[in-house]
C-alpha cells in the first residue's frame, strides 16, 4: 500500500490548516511522517510500520495515518500491534476503509478461540467486495467448534450468492471431508483446482485422492502439474515422490478454525499477488513503463495467515519471496529459515535464502547452503540448477558446468520437458568458456526437448546468427520464437541481429530499435543498436549508444569490446 509523494511543505500546511481537529504538529511528527512515507516508498516495511505508528502517536486524529500505521504493522507481521490500530479504525465508523480491520479483529478472536467474538467483529461490517468471501469463510469456520463441520457448510451455503465466491469450494471441500461427506468433498476439491490451481489447492485435492486410496487418480492428477513452472509443481512432485516410495498418504490437516481461516487469508493473498503480477506483465507487454513492484497487500495477508498457523510453510514461502523482491535480504532469510527439511518447500526456501545471501555479498555461504541441501537424497533438480546458476553468476563457469554435467548425467532417457532449462544453462556457461561445439549440442538438445519454447529457439538461433552460421535455420528459429513471444525485447533483438549478420542493416535497425525500447536496460541490445547505427553511417548516435551500454554495467567481454569501439569504431 504505497502512498503518493507529497512535498514536505504541503504536508506541514495540511496539518496546520486542520488546527480545529488537532494542534499544530511538532518537529517529531513531521520527521516521523516523512520517514514513514520515504520508507513506504522504498518498501522498507518495518521502518514504515514504526514511523507511521510514531507519527500517529505524535499527532493522533489523522485517520489516514492511523490506517497506514495499521496496514504497515500488518505487513511487518506484528498482528497484535495492528489489532490495536484496527480497533480504533472500527470505532470510527466512517466507512473509510475496506473491511480489513474487521477481518484482523476476527482473526485475532479466532486465534484466541473466542469464536463468538470473531463473528461479532464481522457483524454489520462494511466490507469491500474483494474481501467479502474471506469474511464469509471466517464466519463459517467460527461456527465449527460449536456446530461441527455441518454448521460451517450451512454458513457457506447461506452466502453462496456473494461476490468472489471462487474461494469457497476449497473450504467446502475441507469441511465436507471433515464431515465424512466424501463425494461432496471430491467434487468441491475439483472445482477448487479448476478455479485456481494453486499450490494449496493441488496439495489439498492430491492429498484427498491419496487418502481415498485412489493412487492411480492421484498420479494422473500430479504428473502434468509436476512439470509446470508455477509453485503447484512443488506439492505435485512431493505427491509423486510419496506414491513412488509407497509412503503413507498425508493426514487430513484442514479441520481447525485457525487453519481454515489461515487458508482463507493465504488464498486471498495469492489471488491478489497473481492478479498484480498479471497486470504488471500486461502493462509491460503494452509498452508501459511500470515502477517498482508493490506487493504489500499480499504480504500483509500472508502475515495474518502465519499468525494463525505458524506451520503454514506455503504462506511463509510467499512472504519470504516478497521480502526478497523488496531487497529485504536479512528479513527474507529470517523468514525462510523457519522452513524445515521435512517441508515440501525446503528446497525452494534454500534457493531463495541463497539468493538473499548472494545479494548480501555472501556468495560462499550461499554456495555452501545449496551444496549441503543438494546432498539430500531427495534434493530437487531445481536446487542443483540453482547451485549451478549461483556459480555462473559469480563467473565460475567451470564449476557451473561440472554441476550441470552431473545433473544431466542423472536425467532419464526420456526426461521431463523442463530439462531443456538444464541444457540451456550448461550451454550458457560453455559459451562463456569458449566451448562452442559442446554448447551448440546443448542448445540443439534444448530445442528438441522444448520445440515450442521461445527462449530455447531464440538462444540457438541467436548463437548461430552471432557466429554467422546456419543463417537460414537461425532465421527460422528466431522467427518462430518471435511468433510465440512477440513482446520479448531479447527475441526481437535476435531477429534484428540475424539481419545485421546478413548485412541487411536497413531491415535490422527497426527490429533492434524496437528491442531497445522494450529492454532499455539491456547492455547487449544497446550495443547492437550502436553497431547498426555505425553501419548506417550514424556515427554520433552509435557512439552515444555504446557509451550508454557501458553505463549499464555489462560483463567483462562486452565491456572490453565497447571500450574498443568507442576508441576505434566498429571494425570492418
Amino acid at each position: 500500500m504505497r502512498i503518493k509523494s507529497i512535498k514536505p511543505t504541503i504536508v506541514v500546511a495540511a496539518f496546520v490548516l486542520t488546527g480545529c481537529v488537532m494542534p499544530p504538529p511538532d518537529d517529531s511528527f513531521v520527521g516521523d511522517y516523512l520517514t514513514a512515507r520515504f520508507a513506504a516508498g522504498a518498501n522498507d516495511i518495518d521502518a514504515a510500520a514504526k514511523a507511521f505508528s510514531a507519527a500517529e502517536a505524535d499527532a493522533p486524529g489523522s485517520r489516514e495515518i492511523l490506517r497506514d500505521a495499521f496496514f504497515f504493522q500488518l505487513a511487518a507481521g506484528d498482528i497484535n500491534a495492528a489489532s490495536v490500530h484496527a480497533a480504533r479504525i472500527v470505532s470510527l465508523k466512517d466507512g473509510g476503509e475496506d473491511g480489513l480491520a474487521h477481518l484482523v479483529l476476527a482473526a485475532q478472536a479466532i486465534k484466541a478461540k473466542d469464536y463468538k467474538k470473531a463473528r461479532a467483529a464481522l457483524t454489520d461490517a462494511e466490507i469491500a467486495a474483494y474481501m467479502t468471501a474471506s469474511a464469509n469463510i471466517i464466519r463459517a469456520w467460527s461456527t465449527v467448534p460449536a456446530g461441527g463441520p455441518e454448521a460451517g457448510l450451512a454458513s457457506l451455503r447461506e452466502t453462496a450468492g456473494a461476490e468472489y465466491k471462487g474461494f469457497y469450494p476449497l473450504h467446502q471441500a475441507l469441511l465436507s471431508e471433515q464431515a465424512g461427506e466424501l463425494e461432496q468433498a471430491r467434487a468441491a476439491y475439483q472445482i477448487a483446482v479448476m478455479s485456481f490451481r494453486g499450490s494449496i489447492e493441488v496439495a489439498a485435492f492430491g492429498g484427498f485422492l491419496e487418502r481415498s486410496g485412489d493412487a492411480d487418480g492421484a498420479r494422473e492428477f500430479y504428473e502434468p502439474l509436476a512439470e509446470s513452472r508455477g509453485f503447484a509443481r512443488i506439492p505435485a512432485r512431493g505427491g509423486l515422490a510419496r506414491l513412488n516410495a509407497g509412503k503413507t498418504p498425508p493426514s487430513f490437516d484442514g479441520g481447525s478454525p485457525e487453519k481454515g481461516v489461515a487458508i482463507a487469508f493465504y488464498g486471498l493473498a495469492n489471488g491478489i499477488l497473481q492478479q498484480t503480477i498479471s497486470q504488471r506483465a500486461a502493462a509491460e507487454d503494452a509498452g508501459f513503463r511500470v515502477g517498482d513492484a508493490n506487493y504489500n497487500m499480499p504480504l500483509a495477508l500472508a502475515q495474518i495467515a502465519l499468525y494463525l498457523d505458524p506451520s503454514f510453510d506455503d504462506a511463509r514461502r510467499l512472504a519470504g519471496s516478497i521480502l526478497n523482491i523488496y531487497g529485504e535480504s536479512e528479513k527474507a532469510i529470517a523468514m525462510l529459515s523457519l522452513i524445515g527439511p521435512s517441508s515440501l518447500y525446503y528446497d525452494q526456501s534454500r534457493i531463495e535464502i541463497a539468493g538473499a545471501l548472494n545479494e548480501l555479498g555472501r556468495g560462499d555461504e550461499a554456495a555452501a547452503l545449496l551444496r549441503k541441501a543438494a546432498r539430500n537424497d531427495d534434493a530437487s533438480n531445481d536446487l542443483r540448477l540453482a547451485l549451478a546458476g549461483l556459480a555462473a553468476s559469480n563467473d565460475d563457469h567451470r564449476e557451473a558446468v561440472k554441476i550441470l554435467d552431473r545433473l544431466i548425467a542423472d536425467l532419464p532417457e526420456d526426461p521431463e520437458s523442463e530439462a531443456w532449462r538444464i541444457h540451456l544453462s550448461r550451454a550458457a556457461s560453455l559459451l562463456e568458456l569458449g566451448e562452442w561445439k559442446r554448447a551448440e549440442a546443448d542448445l540443439e538438445r534444448a530445442v528438441v526437448l522444448a520445440p515450442e519454447q521461445p527462449t530455447a529457439l531464440n538462444y540457438l538461433g541467436y548463437s548461430w546468427a552471432e557466429r554467422g552460421e546456419n543463417l537460414d535455420e537461425a532465421f527460422e528459429l528466431i522467427e518462430k520464437a518471435v511468433s510465440l513471444d512477440p513482446s520479448s525485447g531479447a527475441i526481437i533483438d535476435s531477429l534484428g541481429w540475424a539481419h545485421f549478420q546478413r548485412g541487411n542493416y536497413d531491415e535490422a535497425v527497426g527490429h533492434i530499435e524496437q528491442a531497445a525500447s522494450l529492454e532499455p536496460s539491456d547492455p547487449t541490445i544497446t550495443d547492437h543498436l550502436g553497431d547498426v547505427y555505425w553501419k548506417l553511417g550514424r556515427r554520433i548516435e552509435a557512439q552515444y549508444q555504446w557509451r550508454h551500454a557501458l553505463e549499464l554495467e555489462p560483463g567483462g567481454k562486452l565491456k572490453a569490446a565497447l571500450k574498443e569501439k568507442l576508441e576505434n569504431g566498429l571494425s570492418e
